[in-house]
């Protein structure tokens, strides 16, 4: 405790200091005097690894209280009560409760909700809003979407440098403006890379000229204003690489703790990696399922919407029109079934490409609505600014 106390105060912590602090307390000779400390300041072993030590006592302390809890558990379950239902909630509490986290009780009657969201839509209307959820800010693309939702799982797929992660950090950025607290995870981009993009997209200056310091004397009030707007925003970044998606979840659930307007992106879905000393699955097709499972459970758990990027199968290279579809999600079949909105992005990645007319004309990026439960399906055009990594949008109505 005589410890515990110099060391939240920034004192130093020696056996000299710590028999002035106890002296002052009383408490030296009580605890065996002078003689003790100078012995315990003798053991270099301990004072080496005392770090190490408090990890060894906080993981077995965390371990005896699961113990106790799995006792408690397991009493309950053998007492057999009729509805299961009580013995998961009364489960679930004893393990937040170690951890530190809230159980939430999701559950509500019908009564409640009609009458919460006849109450929403009084107020929406009064406001003159006529979207759900949280805004992309691209109108024809929240129109057709209603804004993203709790619960829903929304993947975007598109193939290499076509822009996923260009336009997950728009969606970003365009979010947090909008009121919403958001937590970034790249599996594939460092914080610093991924801070870069950010502040060309805002300042519009060159990401090249970023990269290489190539700063024009005109540019830098341009670059101090967008710091500033990034930095007010709720934005939260993690690139944690080969993290897995029961990871993603924990930080997610921290980071968003108390916040009403919550989103999670991940880039990419394809690298995140499954649960370790699991075996490995019969096919990575199979893994990415139970990932795909794992991020629709998450979305809902947390009551958040979750963007999770993806890759395109490179059967599309070899199909006329290139056109993305449904199918070209690597692994797709449960990417698809669990998803609740499915984006694809195709931009010609080249002027000969450009010129044909079964492909989008140079510098357009078509916003592909290819799954939606919630509503139409269609096609925005965006036009894509390679050199801030900007998307805007071209107004068109969806499905033109």
């Amino acid at each position: 405790m005589a410890v515990t106390e110099m060391f939240e105060h920034s004192d130093s912590v020696d056996p000299i200091t710590l028999a002035d602090h106890l002296r002052s307390m009383g408490e030296l000779d009580r605890i065996g005097g002078m003689a003790y400390l100078l012995e315990l300041g003798s053991n270099s072993l301990a004072l080496a690894s005392w770090r190490h030590h408090v990890e060894m006592l906080r993981r077995d302390a965390t371990l005896r209280e699961l113990i106790s809890a799995s006792a408690r558990i397991q009493a309950m379950a053998f007492d057999a009560p009729e509805d299961s239902r009580d013995v998961v909630d009364y489960a679930e509490k004893q393990i937040f409760d170690i951890t530190g986290k809230d159980v939430q009780d999701n559950s509500a009657p019908l009564s409640t909700i009609m009458g919460n969201l006849y109450d929403q839509l009084g107020e929406m209307a009064q406001a003159g809003e006529n979207e759900f959820g949280i805004k992309t800010g691209y109108p024809s693309i929240d129109n057709a979407l209603q804004g993203m939702r709790p619960g829903q799982m929304i993947v975007i797929g598109a193939r290499p440098g076509v822009g996923k992660t260009s336009f997950a950090l728009n969606l970003c950025t365009n979010a947090a403006r909008a009121g919403a607290s958001v937590a970034f995870f790249s599996l594939e981009m460092s914080k610093a890379e991924i801070a870069q993009r950010l502040l060309s997209a805002e300042s519009g200056v060159s990401l090249s000229d970023i990269r290489g310091a190539r700063i024009q004397d005109n540019q830098w009030p341009d670059l101090l204003n967008a710091t500033a707007n990034l930095s007010a925003l709720d934005v939260q970044i993690d690139d944690t690489a080969g993290t897995t998606v029961t990871e993603i979840r924990a930080k997610a659930r921290r980071l968003l703790h108390e916040k009403e307007n919550g989103l999670v992106i991940i880039d990419y879905l394809q690298l995140v990696s499954p649960p370790p000393g699991r075996q490995r699955a019969d096919s990575r097709a199979t893994e990415v399922g139970e990932m795909s499972r794992g991020i629709k459970v998450m979305a809902k758990d947390l009551e958040v919407p979750v963007v999770a990027l993806s890759q395109l199968n490179r059967t599309v290279e070899g199909r006329t029109g290139k056109r993305p579809q449904l199918s070209d999600l690597r692994e797709s079949g449960s990417i698809e079934q669990d998803a609740d909105i499915v984006i694809l992005l195709d931009r010609s990645t080249s002027d000969e490409e450009a010129e044909r007319q079964d492909r989008p004309d140079k510098g357009v990026t078509q916003f592909i609505i290819a799954k939606n439960r919630s509503g139409p399906l269609g096609t925005v055009d965006l036009t894509f600014i390679p050199g801030s990594t900007r998307f805007v949008e071209v107004y068109r109505p969806v499905g033109e």
